[in-house]
């Protein structure tokens, strides 16, 4: 416990240094907004190609690892959709409550897999990320579209399936996930410079990377969002690790792979959730503090959960 403990304190105090360096000294929002753009089209792009191309997509484990994974996501979000229609909760706020449910922080997630389970476990944790970012990118632009259409869509099903397209054609961890596994499977191998020059980037995206998340925090909460807050809170960190131990012990998965199961089913929420609750009409105000919260409450889950429950 006092281990596991050892490998999240480290990502939870930088995150908080990013969150003091925003407020306290590099308080520029170009400064961050050029960093966040570095590392969303750069640093962690390369991270996740990287650790794709040289990792082995032909274990069987892992392919039972990610089906668990997406089963585990859609289990909870059938949940989530029978609370709304049983408590009839506002579209907007839903789509945040989803989000905030199933969507995982991608820099927490390889900051804690190094730190946790090294470079072994890095290879298994960038597959995991590169299928899920894939998954559940497309789960929320769903949710969207279904709760919240947007009318220039004139509710076409063929228009809003290439809007979905749109939405992933220009994410760039998708596009380089893509690309990685082409390369693997294509058996693509780099000489020792490109190599270095690769892993040199994606060492650098870590620390840059779970700062950035801090700085994004934002520790105000509208009183009118505690509730649909707190059942966020539950599900994300209690419920859907809960779910996952079960059903990955049910497919027989044990050992690092389980343990990086459990680990992804207790993350925070990802920051980008922010941006599409804007974009696409949901609750930003709420998904903020969504945000906020998984964060500084998966210090303590995470450690417990896995512990427990691996």
């Amino acid at each position: 416990m006092q281990e596991i403990f050892g490998g999240v304190l480290p990502i939870f105090l930088i995150t908080m240094l990013g969150s003091v360096i925003k407020h306290k000294w590099l308080t520029s929002e170009e400064f961050w907004r050029g960093l966040e753009k570095l590392l969303y089209f750069l640093l962690f792009p390369v991270m996740l190609f990287y650790n794709i191309v040289t990792a082995d997509l032909t274990s069987g484990e892992l392919i039972r690892l990610i089906i668990g994974l997406m089963l585990s996501s859609g289990v909870v979000g059938l949940g989530l959709i029978l609370y709304k229609r049983r408590y009839d909760i506002d579209a907007s706020q839903f789509t945040s409550i989803f989000q905030g449910s199933i969507r995982y922080n991608t820099y927490i997630f390889l900051a804690l897999g190094a730190s946790l389970y090294g470079s072994q476990g890095m290879k298994i944790i960038a597959v995991v990320a590169a299928y899920m970012i894939i998954f559940t990118n497309a789960v929320s632009i769903l949710i969207f579209t279904t709760y919240i259409p947007d009318p220039t869509l004139k509710e076409s099903g063929g228009a809003r399936l290439i809007h979905l397209v749109r939405k992933f054609g220009v994410n760039p961890l998708i596009v380089a996930s893509l690309i990685g596994f082409i390369f693997n499977y294509a058996g693509v191998e780099f000489n020792f410079g490109i190599q270095k020059t690769l892993q040199s980037l994606s060492d650098s995206a870590l620390a840059i990377g779970v700062m950035n998340v801090g700085a994004g925090l934002k520790f105000s909460v509208d009183e009118k969002d505690f509730k649909q807050l707190s059942v966020t809170c539950i599900v994300k960190l209690l419920i859907f690790p809960l779910v996952s131990m079960v059903i990955l012990s049910m497919m027989s998965i044990t050992g690092m792979p389980k343990a990086i199961g459990i680990l992804y089913s207790g993350l925070p929420c990802a920051t980008t959730s922010y941006i599409l609750a804007k974009q696409l009409g949901g609750d930003p105000d709420l998904m903020a503090s969504i945000i906020t919260a998984t964060t500084i409450l998966c210090v303590f889950s995470l450690p417990l959960f896995i512990y427990i429950l691996t």
